[in-house]
């Protein structure tokens, strides 16, 4: 499953209130396909299990947030904690938690160093950064954060983004200028050139290209020899 939209879900399950129902229809299709799991978990209730609406259980409120599952006896409880991170410009990071659920979500983008009953420890880095970039969170979902670690994190995602690779083929050694031209023009026309060079006579294209240019070359060979 696509753990962007996965987290999403969970995310979204944290703020919904407990005894309310909601909508399945816009959900995507990785979180209509947890609704089976969680409600196999005890997270969510439904009717019906093709029921198209959902409602949170005590457990999944109780574990998506900081304040006590039930009131206490003086009829008071306290809400969530707000600005339970900080954040430093030298990367560190604190956060004022115990909850597993805000521990692990932190672990996907920052290296956590030391873990209190009530206090986390970390740093965001180039490879927690990497981690994350891996798991689908890009730079433009942390608006929030001072503008040194932003201009950094987008850093090390260009540093990420530079260099990619794909599957192909080298086609190379032509016989002659018009020959690479002509083959050239037919991959150009099936839109599978990944990379040319003129000079030397030789391009790169793609893996699903390969049969149709290979098809081609064996076609022009066998013209010419006869």
């Amino acid at each position: 499953m696509d753990l962007v939209e996965v987290l999403g879900f969970i995310f979204m399950l944290s703020t919904m209130e407990l005894g309310r129902e909601y909508s399945t229809d816009n959900l995507s299709g990785t979180q209509k396909a947890m609704l089976e799991d969680l409600r196999d978990y005890g997270l969510i209730w439904q009717r019906r299990p093709s029921s198209r609406r959902f409602s949170p259980t005590r457990l999944a409120t109780t574990l998506t947030s900081s304040s006590p599952p039930l009131p206490t006896s003086t009829g008071a409880s306290s809400g969530p904690q707000e600005g339970f991170i900080i954040l430093e410009t030298n990367y560190r990071v604190y956060a004022y938690t115990d909850n597993p659920l805000q521990t692990a979500v932190l672990n996907l983008f920052v290296s956590l160093k030391y873990r209190f009953p009530n206090l986390v420890v970390g740093s965001i880095t180039r490879d927690s950064v990497k981690k994350a970039l891996m798991n689908g969170i890009s730079a433009d979902q942390n608006p929030l954060l001072p503008v040194t670690v932003q201009d950094q994190i987008r850093l090390w995602e260009l540093e990420r983004n530079r260099l990619k690779s794909r599957e192909g083929y080298l086609y190379t050694a032509f016989a002659s200028q018009a020959d690479y031209e002509f083959v050239l023009n037919y991959a150009k026309e099936l839109d599978v050139v990944l990379w040319e060079n003129a000079a030397k006579r030789c391009f790169f294209g793609s893996l699903e290209g390969h049969a149709n240019i290979r098809g081609f070359i064996e076609r022009r060979t066998m013209g010419a020899s006869s």
